[in-house]
């Protein structure tokens, strides 16, 4: 009966035991998976800020295009303005949509233009 309790005693101490260490490997792994659960949100947060940054470059990068297509726009009108006038010494010039000739037109009650004689084009008004 002796070695029945002895017996008896070992296994419920085997078996304690393994039940400890089998606690104390989900421990661990609980900590390993909160450990990447942290990393996990840094990471995201990184990402989210990228977003963000990227973002806001793009829109800078927007306000620029419109600057520019601006400026491409003020610069465009000038540019025809000056062949139109330079071209000939009588303010005469070429239409850039029909490549006819242009004329100054002096108006007395509206603003004087730059027309093309052949299709009627108005290249720039004064």
């Amino acid at each position: 009966m002796a070695d029945d309790d002895t017996e008896a005693e070992a296994e419920s101490t085997t078996e304690t035991t393994a039940e400890r260490e089998a606690e104390t490997e989900a421990a661990d792994d609980v900590t390993i998976d909160v450990e990447a659960i942290d990393e996990y949100e840094q990471r995201i947060e990184e990402l989210s800020t990228a977003v963000e940054e990227r973002d806001e470059t793009i829109e800078e990068l927007r306000s620029v295009v419109e600057e520019q297509s601006e400026q491409i726009d003020k610069l465009e009108n000038q540019f025809l303005d000056l062949s139109a006038r330079v071209a000939d010494g009588r303010n005469l010039g070429v239409c850039p949509e029909c490549n006819g000739p242009t004329e100054k037109k002096e108006r007395l009650f509206r603003s004087d233009t730059i027309e093309c004689t052949r299709c009627g084009e108005v290249i720039h008004t004064y």
